[in-house]
């Protein structure tokens, strides 16, 4: 490293905090440090993990050493694009590893040499051969790296410690690693500069010729190292030969049939993603069902023959009791039948079978169990029992699959738990910038926006767009990019997936015609379409399995019901345009194999508006979706990365979304609904993704507006959607909804608004305990009636109780009160909330309030919805003490920092027991009767002008008309710089992104703790002409942002 070859990459926290935090880390404790250089102990817990570290100071340090004895080719996969990124910063970098024992293979070696290539970074090798006898093993674990401060200033941050360069050391394991930092003036940096200088001297380049010694040598202390790659067709053939056993999920699904069947159910569905091994499933149910007769049904010849396979080898009878029933053969005379459903569902073939002749039907691929041909068949025989099985369930044309099925979901698994559980192979995703130009570098065409809704004229621009799909000079691209990001020791078996079929074609051609420098020969690539024939297809995925084709290029086909294990690599070439096609192109990749160690998936991002479907296909909908593609590189140990240009577009996307789009929120609700059979309360739609009870409740226009103010206004929408008209004066879901009147509905809104978002528990736990709902449903009602007073101080333990981290501050609990008593609204909002207290107060004692509780007793529906609400507050309140407990966060004063907060919770949290509007709040409000005053800063959208002078600064303007001797100035002045000042005020700093203005929300960035060079300042008044007084003061804030959050809010996403 070169330590004066510094690169300014980002706004860090001042130099002077570098001794505090130092001081307070190794010295003496000091809770108002900063914390930006504080040493830190990593030890791979929650998200806070070496991988995360390393990351993060790959893409921010000018430059690094890494001395590691021991690294894996999937560690250095994972941070591939990481050392992409840091290239860009022009240091020099270097990597010193070593031989010992063996222990590093060759593939490691060859992605080293990949990183050196193309991330230009220094590798070097110890061998140990020529050093000092007594000092020949080489075993350190340390990373440094050359970062500068605002103020330009060099400092380091160094890691010692125990984890090695491999996916367990850097994710998973327990591991302990120091974290220390370093002005370029400490001596620990001029003993890390002589160790590192040592260790070069001693040490020699990585080349190709070395990597080709070392297979050498490796081979003969590693027996099973020639054997470790052996020809593909001798792999095929070994993995044929092995005994096949049900994996756990596969006996959890075993024995959730048997009970289902126990029970006296005949119907099924297995919901497992792609990979997991659906097909064997059925096979060990079908041998533990000892059927007289079996019928599998799926819509494709080659789904048949490899599921005849996988049944053979599960039930080890002979060949001849297995037949295929489709257009090319007629064994429909055999015990097992696996038939083509366009065959069977002929009306003279199915008239050759007896309505009961099969007593086990399995449906493969059952998602399309409500075409004409599946109902066809399905109608027709009556077997004792019917198995469905999907990776996707999900329909968008408004058939309840589940339905078919008897709304038995024997088992269900999706992919992130897959992933979590080790049951597919793990994956290295790299998201990087479609071509879309001209070879002189003009990028015009990336301004579209490539929507459902388009003009006549961006119609034309989009065709011009797709004619230069298959243009030589996005060839080139391509192909470059995939050398970048392909390893160099992979032999390729891969899958790529374009936009349309004469796409895909021209692609394969100009592949063709393309020079492969790894193999020195020209690609060998394929397309297979709709276009090509059965044999067509089935001969070119055997050629692609067997090492003839180094691609398949396709574009739909292959979504579902292609099988090739050994496949370890996936190209998406198309945009996504469903997180659900997303899955299932990424899942043909995710089948276990020998030797196959993970899948490489590179997916060529455009300018399109639903690349936010991307994050939501890959880490789920939990979390903030923008804090996952900045700070989340990980799932399992599989990695994601982005490229700074597929990054933004990605978050761009994000920001342009429409979460509360009407049409698709129903969607995810009839999903839930035919999943379960009725309609779902709040509880149920939580259970399938935590992250919608909140968008589905609450929806609100892009403007900011109400669309539906509780999740029964939703309900009613969806289903008169859902009914429409009815038919024969049968009931409807509709018909078991009781009418709400308008203080019914406001009790509701004021529920959804406050109590849904969980974000303080004593509401929650108080009216729990009150009302004491029982587990009813709209078709199941219960009796209820109200309980009697409890103690006040009963109840506030109660809360300290269930939520130990909660404020327990008197004004917290009364601003709680408050709440429920209605007292705390303005008159306006009490009136819009229903203008009922829910409680009433008397002599230290408090019940529900008798005209709340006889409208929970005489409205069935408005009680269940009202209980539904609550409930769901309570789950989203312990999630939220979860993560802080798991990301080892504080409240502050009831604030979790990172979290989003309306301006009522703001007020509500801040503890004031009286609610102030809105208007009267402003940018900010000196409550001076809780010593609070909470700032609120609309980030690039604000007429005050406020910045980000770094993670842990803030110039802020007053409000207009204002100077330093202005009561709010005055306040926060007296007792400033003094230890009293904390015990008397609270200062909480929030910011909203102006992307995310819609949602009305702040991010809570923690709380002030000092602020200085307050001065009066002239600005430009609203009309512009005008100047008007002001009051400008740089705020400090406790503790710095972290920097992928700063580079967020401030749209330095880069």
């Amino acid at each position: 490293m070169r330590f004066d070859d510094m690169h300014s990459d980002s706004e860090l926290a001042p130099s002077d905090s570098l001794l505090e935090d130092v001081t307070s880390g190794l010295v003496l404790g000091n809770a108002d440090a900063p914390g930006t250089f504080s040493p830190r102990l990593i030890s791979n817990q929650y998200h806070d993990t070496m991988g995360t570290a390393l990351s993060n100071e790959l893409q921010y340090s000018d430059s690094f050493d890494m001395s590691v004895a021991f690294v894996s080719s999937e560690a250095l996969k994972s941070l591939f694009q990481p050392f992409l990124d840091h290239c860009r910063h022009g240091g020099t970098s270097r990597l010193i590893t070593s031989t010992k024992n063996m222990w590093n293979e060759p593939k490691a070696f060859w992605e080293l040499l990949r990183i050196k290539n193309e991330a230009h970074v220094d590798v070097r090798v110890w061998e140990g051969h020529d050093q000092n006898p007594h000092n020949r093993a080489f075993h350190p674990k340390g990373y440094v790296f050359a970062r500068h401060m605002s103020d330009g200033k060099p400092y380091f941050n160094v890691y010692v410690g125990s984890s090695n360069l491999t996916p367990p050391a850097l994710v998973s394991q327990r591991e302990w690693n120091l974290r220390v930092s370093s002005s370029e003036d400490g001596t620990l940096i001029g003993q890390f500069r002589d160790e590192i200088s040592s260790q070069i001297d001693e040490s020699i380049p990585l080349t190709e010729d070395w990597i080709k010694r070392y297979e050498e040598d490796f081979s003969k202390y590693e027996e099973d190292f020639r054997k470790a790659v052996p020809p593909r067709k001798e792999l095929l053939e070994s993995v044929a030969r092995q005994t096949i056993e049900p994996n756990r999920m596969q006996r959890e699904a075993l024995a959730n049939l048997r009970k289902l069947r126990a029970k006296g159910e005949h119907r099924a569905i297995v919901i497992s993603a792609t990979g997991t091994g659906k097909t064997y499933l059925s096979a060990f149910d079908v041998k533990q069902f000892r059927p007289k007769r079996m019928l599998y049904i799926a819509h494709r010849e080659e789904i048949l023959i490899k599921a005849r396979e996988s049944y053979r080898r599960v039930l080890g009878c002979d060949e001849s009791e297995l037949g295929i029933l489709s257009g090319n053969s007629k064994q429909g005379d055999r015990k097992y039948v696996f038939a083509m459903v366009n065959t069977l569902s002929n009306p003279e073939t199915l008239a050759a079978f007896g309505r009961e002749h099969f007593d086990y039907i399995l449906i493969d691929e059952a998602h399309h169990v409500s075409a004409e041909s599946y109902r066809r068949v399905v109608d027709y025989f009556t077997p004792d029992f019917m198995l469905g099985m999907t990776a996707t369930p999900e329909r968008t044309d408004g058939v309840n699959i589940f339905e078919m099925f008897g709304y038995n979901v024997a088992y269900e698994i999706r992919l992130q738990q897959a992933l979590d559980e080790d049951m597919l192979c793990p994956f290295h995703y790299y998201g990087i910038a479609e071509y879309l130009g001209t070879a002189d570098g003009d990028r015009s065409s990336e301004s579209i926006l490539v929507d459902g809704d388009l003009t006549s004229g961006q119609r034309g621009r989009l065709t011009y767009e797709i004619g230069q799909l298959a243009d030589a000079r996005r060839v080139d691209y391509i192909i470059d990019q995939l050398r970048r990001y392909t390893p160099y020791d992979q032999d390729l078996t891969g899958l790529v997936f374009c936009s349309r079929q004469d796409e895909a074609e021209r692609l394969s051609d100009l592949f063709n015609e393309r020079y492969y420098e790894r193999e020195e020969r020209n690609y060998r690539t394929r397309a297979v379409t709709g276009r090509n024939s059965e044999e067509e297809r089935r001969q070119a995925v055997k050629d692609l399995e067997e090492n003839r084709l180094d691609y398949i290029f396709t574009v739909d086909l292959f979504n579902e019901g292609f099988d090739v294990p050994a496949i370890n690599q996936i190209v998406m070439l198309r945009n996504t345009e469903s997180s659900i096609v997303f899955t299932q192109q990424l899942g043909r990749g995710l089948r276990k194999f020998a030797h196959k160690s993970s899948v490489t998936v590179i997916d060529f991002i455009g300018n399109y508006a639903n690349n936010f479907l991307i994050p939501i296909a890959l880490y789920g909908r939990k979390g903030n979706p923008h804090k996952n593609i900045a700070a989340r590189n990980s799932i399992g140990f599989s990695s994601i990365s982005f490229d700074p240009i597929s990054r933004e577009r990605i978050l761009r996307a994000l920001d342009t979304a429409d979460w509360s789009n009407m049409k698709r929120l129903s969607e995810e609700y009839r999903q839930i609904r035919f999943q379960i059979g009725r309609i779902p309360m709040l509880t149920d739609v939580y259970a399938h993704d935590p992250s919608l009870p909140g968008t589905l409740a609450l929806r609100r226009s892009k403007g900011g507006g109400i669309l539906t103010a509780s999740y029964l206004e939703f309900v009613r929408a969806c289903e008169r959607s859902l009914t429409g008209k009815r038919c024969g004066g049968s009931p409807t879901f509709a018909d078991m909804l009781e009418p709400t009147s308008p203080v019914e509905d406001g009790i509701l809104k004021m529920a959804t608004e406050l109590l849904l978002p969980g974000i303080r528990p004593h509401e929650l736990v108080t009216l729990n305990a009150l009302c004491r709902f029982g587990d009813e449903r709209l078709d199941r009602p219960m009796r209820w009636e109200p309980t009697p007073s409890m103690d006040e101080r009963a109840l506030r333990q109660s809360v300290r109780t269930e939520f130990a981290m909660a404020d327990d501050t008197d004004e917290q609990w009364e601003s709680a009160l408050g709440v429920l008593e209605y007292s705390y609204f303005t008159k306006q909002n009490a009136s819009r909330f229903g203008g009922i207290p829910l409680i009433v107060r008397d002599n230290g004692r408090i019940s529900l309030s008798g005209q709340f509780s006889n409208l929970l007793s005489a409205n069935g529906t408005f009680r269940m919805f009202f209980a539904d609400t609550l409930r769901t507050g309570q789950l989203n309140c312990h999630d939220l003490f979860g993560d802080a407990q798991d990301q080892r966060l504080t409240f502050d004063h009831g604030f979790l920092y990172g979290h989003r907060y309306t301006l009522t919770d703001i007020e509500r949290l801040c503890g004031w027991t009286n609610e102030v509007n809105g208007q009267n709040v402003g940018g900010y409000l000196c409550h001076t009767e809780t010593g609070t005053m909470p700032i609120l800063v609309k980030y690039e959208a604000s007429q005050y002008e406020d910045r980000f002078l770094n993670t842990q600064e803030m110039d802020w303007y007053s409000k207009n008309n204002r100077l330093p001797t202005s009561p709010e100035f005055v306040w926060l002045q007296k007792d400033a710089g003094t230890a009293q000042w904390d015990d008397t005020h609270f200062v909480p700093l929030f910011v909203m992104r102006k992307q995310e203005e819609a949602d009305k929300k702040y991010y809570y960035l923690g709380h002030v703790a000092a602020v200085s060079d307050i001065r009066a300042v002239r600005k430009p008044g609203a009309d512009g002409a005008s100047s008007v007084n002001a009051v400008l003061s740089t705020l400090h804030l406790a503790r710095p942002l972290d920097p992928e959050f700063y580079k967020y809010l401030t749209g330095r996403i880069a």
